[in-house]
C-alpha cells in the first residue's frame, strides 16, 4: 500500500473518533446542563445513556491516544530514507 494512503487512512480513523467524541461530549454537556437546571424531565433510561456515552467516551479517548502514537511512528518512518525504512521490523515501535 503506498505511504500516503496510510497516513490518510490513520488521520481518518482520528478524525472520525475526534468527530464521533466531539458528538459525544455536546450531547453529554446538553443532558447535563438539563440536570443541572432542574429540569424534571430527565428519566433513568437517560441518566443510563449517559452512563454509557462516558464509557464510550473514554474509550474512544484511549483510541485517539493510540492513533496519535501511531501517527507519529509512522510519520518519523516515512521521513527517513527509502532504504532505512525497510530496516524496521513489522509491528516494532
Amino acid at each position: 500500500m503506498d505511504d500516503a494512503l496510510k497516513v490518510f487512512i490513520i488521520l481518518s480513523g482520528i478524525g472520525l473518533a475526534g468527530t464521533v467524541t466531539y458528538a459525544s461530549i455536546a450531547l453529554v454537556h446538553a443532558i447535563v446542563s438539563r440536570i443541572e437546571r432542574g429540569t424534571p424531565d430527565v428519566t433513568s433510561e437517560e441518566v443510563e445513556y449517559l452512563r454509557d456515552r462516558a464509557e464510550q467516551v473514554d474509550l474512544l479517548s484511549e483510541r485517539v491516544t493510540e492513533l496519535e502514537t501511531r501517527l507519529d511512528f509512522a510519520e518519523r518512518v516515512l521521513a527517513r530514507p527509502d532504504e532505512s525504512r525497510h530496516d524496521t521490523p513489522v509491528g516494532s515501535h
